[in-house]
Order: C-alpha cells, then sequence, then structure tokens
C-alpha cells in the first residue's frame, strides 16, 4: 500500500503538512493572487468579478455574489449553487463546519 500524498490526505479531510508540500504551496500562491485580483475590482465590474470566482471555485451556480474582500487558500474545494450572496462572516471560538 502507498503513502497518501499531502493532497490527498487534505482532500480526505485527515491531517496534513500544508508547507511540506510544493504543489499546496503553489496551489495556495496561485488562489492568493486570483483573489487578490478579485478584491481589486470596482462593482460596476461585475461580470468580471464572477468570471475570477467561476475560474477559482469548484463549482458554482450562475447567480452569486460574493462581496469583497474575499480570501480562500484553494478555492477549488468550494462549491456554491444559483442565488447565493456571501458577505462577511465571523465564526466564534471553537466553530467547526463541515
Amino acid at each position: 500500500m502507498r503513502n497518501l500524498t499531502e493532497k490527498e490526505k487534505m482532500e480526505l479531510g485527515l491531517i496534513y503538512d500544508a508547507n511540506g508540500n510544493e504543489s499546496l504551496i503553489q496551489e495556495r500562491e496561485y488562489a492568493k493572487e486570483i483573489c487578490f485580483r478579485y478584491n481589486q475590482l470596482p462593482p460596476s465590474r461585475a461580470e468580471e468579478r464572477k468570471s475570477i470566482i467561476k475560474k477559482l471555485f469548484g463549482k458554482t451556480g450562475e447567480s452569486f455574489l460574493i462581496e469583497p474582500s474575499f480570501y480562500c487558500d484553494y478555492g477549488y474545494n468550494i462549491a456554491i449553487g444559483d442565488n447565493f450572496y456571501s458577505n462577511h462572516i465571523r465564526w466564534g471560538r471553537g466553530f467547526l463546519w463541515r
């Protein structure tokens, strides 16, 4: 039986070393660049913002709005549906969402 890669561990929800794997580091850097671009666009460029999120996320519906500033580590593991709206979110101490 082969050992799992750090990415495979991550995808399975297991403990993994995000900083000991060059592929995961590069994927996070890519997501940071995309998020930076998204967060710099003015509200008048809504279609471009939507296009950026479609490129970053694993799956999106057709109608959605994510208010800037938005940040994520990878993006491809995020799926949203139609009529999705996201604004600023703060989770309290000990919060776990799966």
